[in-house]
């Protein structure tokens, strides 16, 4: 399988987390600065929860001790971010040939 699809695979997979996870952070739109009968705890710490994943699915995971030559943590698992990058730079590249 080309690289580019395999990344195609990893990208859909996660984008396809990432909206459910903005779905349900859409919820908390039901929340009205003017009006204290929306506001609620509940719905804010599953905010926070929930764009927690979302940030953890768009950043790279990178171990803790581990290092790579130049010092930086070893990326353990690619966020949406680099997938995305990386598709785009091998479709520039599959461009030039």
């Amino acid at each position: 399988m080309p690289k580019s699809k395999k990344l195609e695979n990893k990208i859909s997979e996660k984008l396809d987390k990432l909206v459910e996870l903005l779905d349900n952070i859409d919820e908390a739109r039901i929340i009205n600065s003017d009006d204290p009968e929306t506001w609620n705890s509940d719905t804010l710490y599953n905010l926070v929860a929930n764009l927690k994943k979302a940030q953890q699915l768009l950043e790279d995971k990178k171990h803790s001790k581990e290092k790579d030559p130049w010092g930086e943590p070893l990326v353990l698992e690619a966020g949406l971010c680099t997938l995305v990058n990386e598709y785009q730079e091998d479709e520039e590249e599959s461009e030039d040939f």
